[in-house]
């Protein structure tokens, strides 16, 4: 019976305005849900009803686009529980974007340095940014002093008072309390819908975030170390002998800043500079400015810590992923796990790489930028895809160069013998029909498969002409080939592609055949393995009116 379009698009405008995303989709009677069918399914039913209730199919509609945009969003947010259901079920530290709503804000959060409030219509960023700030999965810039700052050191105030409290991504999911003492209200954090491309396109995001953070914190590293080396040993007396010399500006005792001053003017200022108190005064104030700088050193660190341990889960977690988690995560793991927490960052990994039983079985997952790395980092990676025994640089390079080559390998050989499967299916479906074809054939002429011996003359005879039949048949299939023989051999002496002469015409073409069918395999199968043959063919036509070939 053929379906009523606008009755479906009513009834998915009432669903969807309700809520009711699974319902939506389950209006064709398919199977579609939490516990029910997967995404398969419900990617069918999607097509199934956006065939019936696309705004080009029922353009007298009026609410056909409004209809539409709820399938869309009914098909994402039924797609994103049921990936969420199914992350969940491969145990903890894997991220899930799914739950309730209730008693949660978006809270304000504002920049660190010039204490603008982020997240502005104006900044063009979408509602689920605010998720993977919380989350501690990426870090933004100000839209007005362009600071690049994440959730551990931004500021945050309670969506009531509005005072200033302490975040951290492990509270994101939670409700909480902001801690003045004039607000004792409960809270929890806005967690926006994201489409699943959406989220695939995060991944990838905050996986080359992650990537280069890591080889931006690994070159400032390496500075500083070299810089340390080059110093030595700090010397307070060298602070004064700069200021005399005229390589600083500002006083090392006192803390006064001569702009503009002639030669000889830092000398004399040392002499005279004997005050007591107004040394005290700087030497207080040095100690605030670099308990500040310790205090925002410590939080950029803990952001980055932070960041990592979120984008490990975020892509998926794993133990040929624990390469991406810094040393404190690590360290906080392998606490969690019950196992020693001492140690550098390969020691860690290996431990806790025993406690995934799926070790070795997972894809293999390198950084794009291996080269880069520094041999602390490659000897990270090297042990969370199960490698040891490599003591040099180039040992682990070419180790992991090694499993990236297998692992490419792996996995053409997995799709060839899936062509291969696919072949061999078509081609024992393709047999069996001939097989039963011909069995039906054969019952009717002989059911028993006995043979008889004839006698009659008359049936003797015309064996005999079909036997000289073929014989002539065959005299005449060599004849036709000898002939194509030489035509094609004029045709190529003339260089063209068609020969005529008072009673015939011969007309060369090319045909090409396929070693497997298109119909018969997945697309992107077809295209990889198909082969294709070309051969020519000769048309002969007598002019007369008779055609042969």
């Amino acid at each position: 019976s053929r379906v009523d379009a606008e009755a479906v698009a009513r009834e998915v405008l009432r669903l969807g305005s309700a809520g009711q995303h699974d319902a939506v989709l389950r209006v064709l009677g398919d199977n579609v849900g939490q516990g029910a069918g997967g995404h398969a399914t419900a990617r069918k039913a999607f097509l199934r009803i956006s065939m019936l209730i696309h705004p080009d199919k029922l353009p007298g509609f009026v609410d056909a686009t409004k209809a539409f945009q709820l399938l869309v969003s009914a098909f994402d947010r039924t797609t994103q529980a049921s990936a969420a259901a199914a992350v969940r079920s491969k145990g903890p530290g894997v991220a899930t974007l799914a739950r309730s709503n209730e008693g949660c804000y978006r809270t304000e959060v504002m920049c660190p340095r010039c204490h603008v409030l982020w997240g502005q219509k104006c900044e063009g960023n979408p509602d689920y940014f605010y998720n993977f700030m919380m989350e501690g999965l990426r870090c933004f810039n100000c839209a007005t002093c362009l600071l690049s700052f994440g959730c551990l050191t931004a500021v945050h105030r309670c969506p009531f008072c509005h005072d200033v409290f302490e975040y951290g991504p492990d509270i994101y999911h939670r409700k909480v309390k902001c801690g003045s003492a004039k607000c004792s209200k409960s809270f929890g954090f806005m967690l926006f819908h994201a489409s699943e491309q959406a989220l695939k396109t995060a991944r990838e995001q905050v996986r080359r975030d992650l990537e280069r953070s890591m080889a931006t914190e690994e070159a400032k590293t390496g500075r500083a170390a070299r810089a340390a080396r080059r110093a030595g040993q700090a010397d307070p007396n060298m602070e004064e002998v700069a200021f005399a010399m005229g390589l600083k500006d500002t006083c090392p005792r006192c803390g006064l800043a001569l702009e503009d001053y002639e030669d000889g003017e830092q000398m004399r200022h040392l002499r005279s500079c004997t005050d007591a108190s107004a040394h005290k005064a700087h030497n207080e104030r040095e100690r605030q400015r670099a308990a500040a700088e310790a205090a925002a050193s410590a939080k950029a660190k803990a952001q980055s810590s932070a960041t990592s341990g979120a984008a490990w889960a975020f892509v998926g977690g794993g133990a040929e992923r624990l390469w991406m988690l810094d040393a404190e995560q690590l360290r906080k793991r392998c606490k969690e796990a019950g196992l020693p927490t001492g140690g550098p960052a390969e020691a860690l990994i290996a431990r806790l790489g025993e406690r995934y039983p799926d070790r070795g079985t997972q894809a293999v997952d390198l950084p794009s930028n291996l080269h880069a790395l520094s041999d602390a980092k490659l000897a990270a990676v090297c042990a969370a895809h199960g490698l040891s025994g490599q003591s040099s640089r180039e040992e682990r390079l070419g180790a992991l160069e090694e499993l990236h080559e297998d692992a490419v390998a792996a996995a053409v050989e997995d799709r060839k013998r899936g062509a291969k499967k696919a072949l061999a299916a078509g081609a024992t479906g393709k047999a069996k029909a001939k097989a039963k074809a011909g069995a039906v054939k054969k019952d009717a002429a002989s059911p028993n498969g006995k043979a008889g011996m004839v006698t009659d003359p008359k049936v003797d005879d015309v064996l005999r002409k079909w036997s000289e039949a073929k014989a002539a048949e065959a005299l005449a299939h060599k004849e036709v080939e000898s002939c194509k023989t030489k035509v094609e051999a004029e045709l190529m002496k003339l260089g063209v592609d068609i020969l005529k002469t008072p009673n015939f015409e011969v007309t060369k073409r090319t045909q090409s055949r396929e070693s497997c069918g298109k119909a018969d395999l997945p697309a992107d199968i077809w295209a990889q393995y198909a082969k294709t043959s070309s051969f020519t063919v000769l048309a002969l036509k007598e002019l007369g009116g008779k055609k042969s070939k």
